[in-house]
Formats: structure tokens, sequence, C-alpha cells
């Protein structure tokens, strides 16, 4: 037996240890759960990130505060990597998921040190807890469509506590209704097919009819603008003979052959694309060969190099094939068709207007520096998810009121056992979103929460007023699927730092490595 003095009683040493990793890991978590908590809501505040070159940003997006931090810690870089993960699968939630999984560990943690609970139990009874708190608010859900003023109530929601969020929502809202039903894949709304978000300091914001690429034509001799436009997207290899090739030849003889062989596969590689009858090439090729660039010109055509990632976008706007090795040049109805590509040179951009394929927009977003238009960038990419979210799986009450009336329903649950303490832990998580948000517009979170209980299904707290208010009437909505996404991720992160008892230091967990020790 020992003395700790952390604990103030005697216990075993092996119950000691466990409490220390206990203790640590639940520290990680808040901390990095107090780094982001105060940013939530309208009236949240924002953070100066500054890296170690003095370079610096202002922001209160969840997402890029977390992944912009230094984690060391390694439960704070498991839970960077959940709210990492939160913004791929539904693109908003991830300082809600981290709130909330900070609430059920520091819940579950005074279960385990203060009243002996078993962690298994207190896992067990979150498990059941986060499930059941999902099919509650399926069940509060309604759902919408793209022409409802729901989705305006959505998209005005998300954009709240952004910068500009007002203006941002306005231009949003008018690039999903202009898409409306087309950007419909498979039977679900998916804008990233649809909507292109482009940032450019020079420019005024505005909605584009098209796509606009951050490009210049390949060469200034090359026409400015083609009406009528046929185009081509080319992966190919356009550099058919290498300069380190002629580099590594010593003889003479030798490179003129390799250079003249140079000249004519390149006459033959462009000659095979003007035949195609294309008169605009959007070309995503690593290296292009001055000598197929001189072709081109010749040709009188319009060329821009592209990202691989944009390739599929052009693809779907004007119909085109992506054309990815030279015998697909023969190939019927690899060229599509657009009414005018053209490049505005004070503005960097090229524009491609009128495709005969998917309707499609490019929002443009600017800003008075490279910071604000950063951030303007990122809040309408996030009023863009939260809409695709709403519109595929419905909408909930928002500002933390659609969480707060399930908790009875949780609290409800008969499980066995122990396992019925894990369901207050996840009753205060629920809780904790609304307390969150109203301390971080000046209230007295838990006098405001109370207050919000008493009232009907659907009420919240009107953070200017301070008066209960019906959401639904209020206009204050929030997609059902970034609310049980981030319920779910603050459960696994609950669930995975709750049951570790100890932390190792290893020598390798290389699966590989593992693998190659045992043989």
């Amino acid at each position: 037996m020992m003395s700790n003095p952390n604990f103030g009683v005697w216990r075993p040493m092996a119950e000691s240890i466990e409490f220390n990793a206990l203790e640590s890991n639940s520290n990680a978590v808040m901390a990095v759960a107090d780094t982001v908590r105060t940013t939530l809501g309208p009236k949240g505040l924002d953070k100066l990130l500054i890296d170690q070159a003095m370079n610096r940003h202002v922001s209160n997006d969840g997402v890029t505060i977390l992944l912009s931090v230094r984690a060391i810690h390694p439960v704070a870089r498991m839970i960077v990597e959940i709210a990492e993960r939160q913004e791929q699968l539904v693109g908003d939630g991830t300082t809600t998921a981290v709130v909330m999984a900070a609430e059920m560990i520091k819940e579950g943690k005074k279960l385990v040190k203060e009243l002996g609970v078993h962690p298994t139990k207190v896992v067990e009874g979150i498990d059941s807890g986060v499930r059941h708190a999902c099919e509650l608010l399926e069940a509060e859900s309604r759902t919408i469509s793209i022409k409802d003023v729901a989705l305006e109530q959505v998209v005005n929601t998300s954009l709240s506590s952004k910068l500009d969020g007002r203006q941002l929502s306005s231009l949003v809202i008018t690039a999903l209704r202009i898409v409306g039903e087309n950007a419909k894949f498979d039977g679900s709304f998916d804008f990233d097919k649809s909507i292109m978000v482009i940032r450019k300091t020079n420019m005024e914001d505005r909605i584009v009819s098209g796509l606009v690429l951050e490009r210049k034509r390949v060469d200034p001799a090359m026409p400015t603008k083609i009406n009528e436009a046929r185009i081509m997207i080319a992966r190919l290899d356009l550099k058919p003979v290498k300069e380190s090739w002629l580099k590594d030849n010593s003889k003479y003889q030798e490179i003129l052959s390799m250079e003249n062989d140079r000249i004519e596969k390149s006459k033959r590689l462009v000659d095979a694309m003007i035949a195609t009858g294309a008169n605009t090439f959007l070309l995503a090729s690593t290296e292009i060969d001055q000598v197929v660039e001189d072709l081109l010109v010749s040709h009188n055509v319009f060329a821009v190099r592209i990202s691989i990632e944009e390739m599929d976008y052009m693809s779907r706007y004007t119909g085109a094939k992506i054309v990815r090795m030279i015998d697909d040049l023969s190939k019927p109805d690899i060229v599509g068709k657009a009414d005018r590509v053209f490049e505005e040179e004070e503005n960097g951009v090229v524009c491609i207007e009128g495709g005969s394929g998917k309707n499609m927009v490019t929002l443009v977003v600017s800003g008075s520096t490279k910071e604000t238009s950063l951030e303007r960038w990122r809040a309408a990419i996030d009023g863009v998810n939260a809409a695709e979210a709403a519109l595929n799986k419905g909408v909930v009450a928002g500002g933390g009121a659609a969480e707060l009336h399930v908790i009875e329903g949780v609290k409800d649950m008969r499980l066995k056992g122990l396992e019925q303490v894990g369901l207050e832990v996840v009753a205060s998580a629920l809780e904790s979103i609304m307390r969150q948000i109203l301390s971080n517009a000046g209230y007295n979170g838990l006098e405001k929460v109370m207050a919000a209980k008493a009232s009907p299904r659907g009420f919240g707290i009107d953070i200017d007023s301070g008066e209960a208010v019906d959401m639904w009437n209020k206009g204050i909505l929030d997609p059902l699927l970034v609310k049980t996404m981030a319920l779910k991720a603050a459960g696994e992160i609950a669930k995975s730092v709750l049951r570790i008892d100890r932390n190792l230091a290893a020598e390798n967990l290389d699966p590989q490595a593992v693998s190659d020790t045992k043989r």
C-alpha cells in the first residue's frame, strides 16, 4: 500500500496508476476542448493562429483551429483526428463533437474515480445512450426541399457565427437554388459535384453560371476567347521525349536523332488532338513540351492547364470524356461543348460558360486580405455542406434545443445494473451544447438551460433577448446529420478514453515491423 496525495486516501498502487492514466488523458481532452469551446454559437469568439514563421490567421472554425494547433499528447491527437473525420464526412459539427466528448469524459471520470464504477459499465451505458439519443433526434426531425424557406434558415444558422455570415448566406442560397434538383446524384444531393467555391482577393463576391478556374492560358499568344467551344480534357503525356534523356546522351548524332524524334512525335500528337475537332484544350498534364505548346499556338486554339481534381468538374459540365491514352483520341464523343471559354486577364481566371453537361455554378468569394478571403471561403463551404446535410437527412431545432429536449427520453431508458449511470453521462453531454452557446453569448448558461428545459419541445433561448422561444418559428435550424454524427463521434472518443487504464511506451506500432520481428 502507498499514499497518493492526489487522492487523499490509501489506494493500491495499480489503482493509482489507473487513475493517473485517466487523469492525464482526461486533461488532454479538456485542453483541446477549451481551445475551441468558446467559438461555439453565433456570438462565439475567434482565435488568432500564429505559426513559427509569424504567419497569422484569425478563425473561429473548429476544425481549422484544431488542425493548426500542435497536439503532442496522443489522446489530444486522437481528438483532432476524430474532428477531422467529422469534417470530411459531414463538413460541420467538429466543435460540437469535441465539446460533447469533453463533457462525457468529465462526467465519466467522476463515476470511475469518485463512485468506483467500472469503466466498462460506463462505456456500455454511453453506447446505449448515444444510440437512443440519435433515434430520438431522428424522430424529432423534419424533411425539407430545395425550395423551402427552411433551407435558407439552415444556411443562415450555419453562417451566423462566420465572418460576413449574412452576405455569404445570400450568395450560398442563390447558388443552391440555381443548381437545384440537378445537384442530385444517385438519389442524394451532392453539391460538391455542382458548386465550385474559389477565393480571389482581387474580385468581388459573385456567382458565375458555369466554371471559373484560377488559371491562365498556356501561352499569351493564344486567343483570349473562344465562342462555340469544342472542349477536350486531356491527361496525356505531352512531353514525348524527356530533356533528361538528351542531357544523358553525349553523342551528337544520337542527340540530333532524339530531337528530331521529339519534334515528329509532338507533331503527330497535336495533329491527332486537332483532328478531333476540338478548339479548346484543358490539359491535366504534369509537363507540356515546348514543341507541343508552340504547335497548339500555331493552330490558334485555346489551352489551359488544370489540376487532376478539376478534371471531373470539367467533364460533368462540358460533357467531355477524359482522354488518358493516345488511342482514346480516335474514340467518338470525347469532345464536350460550351457556349464560350475566355480568360479574364485582369483577374487571372478562365471562365467556361454554357456547358452542354450538368448545370454547375462557381461561387467566387473575395476578401480584403488573404486571411479574410480564406475564412470567408471556408464559411461558404460550410454553408453548402450544411444545406446538403439538411436536404439529405432533414433538420432539427437549432441552438442546442433538439439535444436538450431528448434528454428525458434518454434518461427514461432502462438498462441493467450500473450501465444506467452511463445515461447520465450522455444526458450531460446533450445539455452541454446549449449551455456553451449561451455562456459564449454572455449569459449564465446553467440558468438559461433550466428555463429552456421548462419550455415546450423545440424551444430554446434567443441569444439576443435571453427569452425562451420556439426555434422552429424563429428559423434556427440545424441539419440532423450534423447532430447525430457529432454525437456518435463524441461517444467514440469518450468510450476510447474511459477504457484506457494505462499509457505505455511502445517500441514500434508499425504492423509491418511487428510482423517482420515475429518471422
